[in-house]
C-alpha cells in the first residue's frame, strides 16, 4: 500500500512539472532580502551646570524582553564628583544592572560613561523615565542634574503579519495497534538492561570472592632448634655468669622442640607434670627416653630455682646435650638418587623343613 501511494505521489509530481505555463500568467516574485532597520540611537543633553549629561538608547526599536541599554555620558570640569544615586527605580521597566566606567580625562576635564540595562515586556511606545544624576563640586556641595526621559520603541514578534491567525492543527495519524516493531524494541532494551544489571551483579560479586591466602610452609622444628641453639651459643650468657638465664633459655629450646617435634604440650607445663606427658608418649618421642629428659630438665630447674651455679664445662655439656636430643630425632631427608627398596632386598623367610 505504501508502495503504491509512492509511485502516484511521483507520477503527479511529473505531470506537475509537464504541465504548460499559461503566457498571461505574471512571473513569479523572486524573494529579496530586506535590509534590516538600523538602530537609532535617542540622545538627550542636560547642558545646565558645570556637568553635562548625554543619554543614547540602543536598540531602538527593540523586541518584547530584549536588553536595552541605555548610555550616560557625563562630561564635568576637574574636582568634581558625578555618580548614580541608589536604588533607583525604572518602572514600568524592568532593571536589569548598572554599570559604570572610570573617570578618564578629556583636556579640559573628564568623563564618566554609566551603562544602564533594561527589559520591557510590552509591546508599543515606551520611554525611561527621568532620574537623577549626582555630582559632588569643590565646595563639597551634593547638586543633582535631571536626567530627561527617553523614548524608544518595542516592536511585537508577529509585527511582520499583518493579520495574525493561529495555524490549523495538523491532521492525526494513525498507528498500527499493537505495533509489534515498538514492542520488539522496547522489550530488547529491558532484556539488555536487565542482562547487564545482572552480569554486573555477578561481576561485582566475583572480585569480592574470598581468595585462598598462601602461605609459606612452616619451618620444620630441628632447623629452629638449631637456629635458636646457636643463637644462644653465641650469646657468651655463661662468661658473664648469667646462668639462669641461660639455663631458662636452654630449657625452653627443649620444650619448644619436644612441642614443635612430637606434638605434646610442654611449653605451658612444669616439669612434673611433662613427666606424666612423655611416659603416655613414650614410643612417640623413641629413641629419646623420659626417665632422662625430665633428669635433664630437673637439673635445669635447680640452676633456674635453687640459683645453683654449675662450672662452665657442664652449661655448655648442657647445651651439646639439646643438640644431641635434636640430632637423634630429627627427621632424615631422603636422597633423591636412592631408588626405592625393591622385595628382592627383603630378607627372605626360611623354609619350611620338609617331614620325612
Amino acid at each position: 500500500m505504501t508502495a503504491q501511494l509512492l509511485a502516484m505521489s511521483l507520477l503527479s509530481l511529473m505531470l506537475f512539472m509537464l504541465a504548460p505555463v499559461p503566457a498571461d500568467s505574471p512571473p513569479a516574485p523572486v524573494p529579496t532580502a530586506s535590509p534590516e532597520p538600523a538602530e537609532p540611537a535617542v540622545e538627550a543633553t542636560q547642558p545646565d551646570g558645570p556637568v553635562a549629561v548625554t543619554a543614547k538608547i540602543a536598540p531602538d526599536p527593540s523586541q518584547v524582553g530584549d536588553l536595552i541599554k541605555l548610555e550616560l555620558t557625563a562630561a564635568y570640569p576637574a574636582g568634581y564628583t558625578v555618580n548614580l544615586p541608589l536604588g533607583l527605580h525604572f518602572d514600568p521597566l524592568h532593571l536589569v544592572s548598572v554599570d559604570e566606567t572610570d573617570p578618564e580625562s578629556t583636556g579640559q576635564g573628564f568623563r564618566k560613561r554609566f551603562t544602564i540595562t533594561l527589559q520591557h515586556f510590552a509591546v508599543g511606545e515606551a520611554k525611561v523615565p527621568a532620574f537623577p544624576l549626582t555630582w559632588l563640586g569643590p565646595d563639597g556641595a551634593v547638586q543633582t542634574v535631571q536626567v530627561p526621559p527617553t523614548p524608544f520603541t518595542v516592536s511585537s514578534l508577529l509585527a511582520n503579519e499583518p493579520d495574525p491567525k493561529r495555524q490549523g492543527e495538523d491532521p492525526p495519524v494513525s498507528l498500527e495497534y499493537p505495533n509489534r516493531r515498538a514492542e520488539i524494541i522496547i522489550y530488547s532494551a529491558a532484556a539488555a538492561l536487565l542482562v547487564g544489571l545482572l552480569g554486573g551483579l555477578l561481576w561485582a560479586r566475583w572480585r569480592r570472592r574470598p581468595r585462598p591466602v598462601v602461605l609459606p610452609p612452616p619451618v620444620p622444628a630441628h632447623v629452629i632448634a638449631y637456629q635458636q641453639l646457636d643463637e644462644l651459643q653465641r650469646g657468651e650468657l655463661v662468661a658473664r655468669g648469667e646462668y639462669q638465664d641461660y639455663y631458662l633459655q636452654l630449657t625452653e629450646i627443649a620444650k619448644g622442640y619436644i612441642e614443635g617435634r612430637f606434638g605434646i604440650d610442654a611449653l605451658d607445663r612444669t616439669t612434673d607434670e611433662l613427666r606424666r606427658a612423655l611416659e603416655r608418649a613414650a614410643a612417640q618421642i623413641a629413641p629419646l627416653k623420659p626417665t632422662e629428659l625430665v633428669r635433664f630438665l630437673q637439673a635445669c630447674d635447680l640452676v633456674k630455682f635453687a640459683r645453683f651455679a654449675p662450672p662452665g664445662e657442664e652449661a655448655q655439656a648442657a647445651l651439646a646435650e639439646v643438640r644431641a636430643m635434636v640430632s637423634a630425632t630429627a627427621p632424615q631427608a631422603v636422597p633423591k638418587d636412592s631408588p626405592p627398596a625393591s622385595k628382592s632386598d627383603e630378607p627372605e623367610a626360611p623354609a619350611k623343613s620338609e617331614v620325612a
